[in-house]
């Protein structure tokens, strides 16, 4: 087994600066980090992220995130790794929180734009044959609208994993665990429930020479946050994946494709009356490929087509919707700098910005990597 570990290791260390560039890199591939090795992967595997340590990313404008700003920083001492992140994905208490806040009433729907995750922390430690990680997030706001009452909300995110080496291939697991909740003296607003879990795991397993197949596997179980007195509302569920990735040639081409179950049923329980019961089903399919084009340049393109069946209580959204994307981009290389941009489809309704004289911007997603080894 630790022989397993320590060529597994090897083989990331040499193709390390490929899983950078967050969802600017696997949303050009289809939009499923899951399937291929991506600084994404530890937002729900902790134990992953020992092996992307001793980095510094910047994604400058993320759309609707808080101060449209995403940015990491990792470093590795020996056995152990640790970072610390602003506006990373994965909470999923403290997303909950902000949802709730928004239309929770009184003085905390100012607060919704003003809590934050911080701080965001990791810690990773390689213990023989696999590496366990663990993530803590706090979210806290809190303002004073009249004298001696407060309005505060709060979120606690606890996240656990294990990326260990099998003769099966590499397996990664993650547990996240949250508590989030709000009040408001001067109105007299509480919160009640808001708590909720995710499981999820993923295996890497080879197949023949550059090629895995990775079955994914995620369980969650959530109930939202409410203002005491309001109908509750719980989410049970499930999603199944089955992808591979095929590395080739001595540009490392990489193939990766795959196909993604998920599965929502969601419980409406109001003070009085019968539950309101909900199912979304979402089947989605998906490819993508990336190949370096020469020592500084490397390009990628992907799409994804989704259906979507919606069943249950509520009539007004009961149907059945299609959707598909595509996305396209580079990676620009500089010694240690790395510079990955999601470009704007409207470049191919276009053309080239420097011939249309379009005002649009040329990239929807920049990430920016400095590699500190």
């Amino acid at each position: 087994m630790k022989k397993c570990l320590a060529t597994a290791m090897v083989l990331v260390l040499t193709a390390v600066s490929v899983g950078f560039g967050a969802s600017a890199r696997w949303n050009a591939l289809g939009g499923e980090h899951r399937f291929i090795l991506d600084t994404s992967n530890y937002a729900i595997y902790p134990g992953r992220m020992y092996q992307f340590a001793d980095a510094l990313w910047i994604i400058p404008n993320v759309g609707a995130v808080p101060d449209n700003m995403m940015s990491g920083l990792l470093v590795k001492r020996g056995d152990m790794a640790w970072a610390i992140h602003y506006n990373m994905p994965g909470p999923v208490g403290f997303s909950a929180l902000r949802d709730a806040l928004a239309g929770a009433g009184g003085n905390l729907p100012a607060l919704a734009n003003g809590i934050r995750a911080f701080p965001d922390l990791f810690l990773t430690k390689k213990m023989g044959d696999m590496v366990i990680g663990g993530r803590l997030v706090l979210g806290l706001a809190s303002s004073e609208p009249v004298k001696d009452k407060v309005a505060k909300a709060t979120s606690v995110d606890v996240g656990l994993g294990v990326t260990k080496c099998m003769a099966l291939g590499d397996l990664d697991v993650g547990l996240r665990l949250f508590k989030a909740s709000f009040s408001d003296e001067a109105v007299n607003i509480d919160s009640k429930n808001g708590i909720g879990l995710n499981l999820d795991a993923r295996l890497m397993m080879p197949r023949g020479e550059g090629t895995k197949l990775v079955p994914v596997l995620g369980l969650r179980y959530l109930s939202e946050p409410v203002v005491s007195g309001a109908a509750e509302v719980s989410h049970v569920g499930v999603n199944l994946g089955l992808g591979f990735n095929r590395t080739t040639g001595p540009k490392k081409a990489l193939l990766v494709s795959g196909v993604v179950c998920d599965v929502d049923m969601e419980t409406t329980s109001p003070p009085a009356g019968a539950e309101v019961k909900v199912t979304t089903a979402t089947l989605s399919y998906l490819g993508g490929y990336e190949r370096k084009l020469n020592s500084w340049l490397t390009a990628r393109g992907g799409a994804r087509a989704t259906m979507t069946v919606v069943t249950g209580d509520d009539p007004a959204r009961n149907g059945i919707t299609g959707n598909f994307f595509y996305n396209f981009g580079i990676r620009v290389a500089y010694k240690k700098v790395l510079v990955d941009m999601l470009l704007s489809r409207a470049l191919l309704h276009r053309g080239p910005y420097i011939i249309s004289g379009s005002g649009a911007n040329m990239a929807t997603n920049v990430c920016l990597t400095y590699l500190l080894h």
